[in-house]
């Protein structure tokens, strides 16, 4: 089996996060800090290669209510550039809260968020894939 990579999207920072094989965890892998899209684009690709990704699970920042934001319509941007630069299915989801998750996930660590704000994205990205999996695995058994 091949993996999905997760991706929270920022503007300065895109935090990574990959699946094992057989899809069932998730793990942080790495924040990528970034000038241009293009520069981004290129890391992406090389995790891409190098972990053998079947499939890229994006964050889509949608509010509470989920109704979009310009977060949310930026985010979009940044899937459909993604979608034409890469040869595996991208997918948006719901990452509502996942930031949140994050903070409390260092805090319990003993780690100030506002400290590591590389690892805040990575672990927002872990929740957010770790979601898709878990509701990818919860689907699969019930059919």
């Amino acid at each position: 089996m091949s993996r999905y990579l997760g991706i929270d999207f920022g503007e300065k920072r895109i935090g990574l996060a990959i699946s094992d094989p057989s899809r069932t965890i998730a793990q942080p892998l790495k924040t990528i800090v970034y000038q241009t899209l293009n520069n981004a684009f290129q890391e992406i690709h090389r995790v891409l290669q190098d972990y053998a990704v079947e499939k890229i699970i994006v964050g889509l920042p949608v509010t509470l209510k989920g109704s979009d934001s310009p977060k949310t319509r930026e985010t979009r941007a940044f899937i459909e550039r993604l979608r034409h630069r890469v040869a595996v299915p991208v997918e948006a989801f719901d990452e509502r809260l996942t930031t949140l998750q994050a903070h409390r996930s260092l805090r319990a660590m003993g780690q100030k968020p506002s400290r590591k704000k590389d690892k805040v994205d990575q672990l927002a990205a872990v929740h957010l894939l770790q979601s898709f999996l878990d509701l990818e695995t919860n689907q699969r058994m019930r059919s």
